[in-house]
């Protein structure tokens, strides 16, 4: 298996299936590749979207019995096949073509790297959670382009031989709101393995981040319990804003 695509999920099946009809498309060889999606203990109408997908040969439905948070991804990787572990969030709902053969070319290319991220869709409603670029620097090799900097998850890949160097940190770790899966990898890939994390600066995914989003797909109470939980008031308070707009 080359190349394993993971989504962890909870209480957002309009993202989900906006998020699974695009990724399913974007991905050129099927035969090479697998959708693993992980329930975290989903009490909306997740289910009834991963059902369509369960006679696919590539992907595969794991159902957990609560939501266990960002921990789940330790999980979730362990069940990964590929040679390369994508990490989707299920709030991104465009990919670019040929997805699987994009990552393979630049984690090929960008051998100094250890997490790679798509470029996200900023528009009047979102920045993609991704900062300003007064935060990267470019890195070309031939015609590929690399914006080093801060690196989120939201459609990131990273080779299973590095990740599986890190299985004892990853054993003890908490993963949260405040310290979640991309954030370790990213630390760790450079902490502990010198590798680098940055995003492809010409491919381009649309990571329906923030209040305005999680409105319109009816997901806004959700991201507020979730940020409550987490103990990010500040987050909290932009969402609430969104209830009376």
């Amino acid at each position: 298996m080359k190349m394993s695509f993971v989504i962890l999920t909870w209480n957002r099946y309009k993202f989900l299936e906006k998020c699974l009809e695009a990724l399913t498309l974007s991905i050129a060889d099927t035969k090479e590749c697998e959708i693993v999606v992980m329930d975290n203990g989903s009490t909306d109408d997740t289910s009834i979207i991963l059902d369509r997908y369960k006679d696919q040969e590539f992907v595969r439905i794991i159902k957990r019995d609560k939501n266990y948070g960002l921990n789940s991804y330790k999980k979730l990787f362990s069940y990964a096949k590929g040679d390369y572990i994508v990490v989707v969030d299920d709030d991104v709902l465009t990919f670019p073509k040929q997805l699987d053969r994009v990552f393979e070319n630049y984690m090929l290319t960008f051998r100094h790297y250890g997490f790679i991220a798509l470029n996200v869709i900023q528009d009047e409603f979102t920045n993609g959670a991704k900062p300003g670029p007064e935060f990267y620097t470019e890195e070309a090799i031939d015609d590929k382009v690399i914006e080093y900097g801060p690196t989120g998850g939201w459609c990131a890949c990273f080779r299973k031989k590095d990740y599986r160097k890190l299985w004892f940190k990853v054993l003890f770790a908490n993963l949260d709101m405040k310290y979640s899966e991309d954030g370790f990898l990213v630390h760790n890939f450079q902490k502990k393995l010198g590798l680098k994390s940055g995003i492809i600066k010409d491919q381009f995914c649309f990571h329906a981040s923030g209040p305005y989003y999680a409105k319109q797909y009816g997901h806004l109470d959700r991201e507020i319990a979730k940020y409550k939980q987490s103990g990010l008031q500040s987050l909290v308070s932009d969402y609430q804003k969104y209830h009376n707009n």
